[in-house]
């Protein structure tokens, strides 16, 4: 037998219970290491650190103007929102989020083909966007089409049949219509 592993008869052999707590305890270190290891360490990146702080000014920007967006869409500055989202659009085409909040301004300022054109894109890139569905329901009831705000209705109870506030507020507006 080898002498490293037996236990002298002074010293007290611990438990299995200890070894076992030991033992998760240990099991714990990589994963605490890293989420103490800061972010970068991990970083696989090809880009250079110029590369990377142009792109960042640039997400910056286009971030910065998507929230100013919407502290104008907030404030009821409908036609002020449009050329902001404009902007963050044109650095990143596919930010559904964007699109959806572009055609809800679209639609407040009256221009409903171009606001239907921009909840499509948003819808086509991401099916599951509530707002943009909600906001296409009530684009179809100012174009007097409440048989396709009702389909919207129908596709936001199937993204979530337990609620959630786009549905209830199409729910509100498809009750509330009446045509002129």
């Amino acid at each position: 037998m080898n002498r490293h592993f037996r236990w002298a008869a002074s010293q007290r052999r611990p438990s299995r219970p200890a070894l076992r707590q030991i033992a998760a305890w240990l099991a714990l270190v990589p994963g605490l290491l890293f989420l103490i290891a800061p972010a970068h360490a991990f970083s696989f990146s090809k880009k250079s650190k110029t590369e990377e702080s142009s792109s960042n000014k640039a997400g910056r920007r286009t971030e910065s103007a998507f929230d100013e967006a919407i502290a104008k869409i907030k404030a009821g500055d409908y036609a002020g929102s449009i050329p902001l989202l404009q902007k963050s659009l044109a650095a990143n085409p596919s930010n559904a989020d964007a699109l959806s909040e572009l055609g809800h301004s679209l639609r407040k300022v009256g221009r409903l083909d171009e606001s239907l054109q921009s909840y499509q894109k948003a819808l086509a890139l991401n099916p599951k966007h509530l707002n943009a569905a909600e906001y296409l329901g009530e684009l179809y009831l100012e174009m007097k089409r409440p048989d396709l705000a009702r389909k919207e209705l129908e596709v936001l109870t199937a993204l979530c049949p337990s609620g959630c506030e786009p549905r209830s507020e199409l729910e509100e507006q498809i009750a509330a219509y009446r045509p002129q």
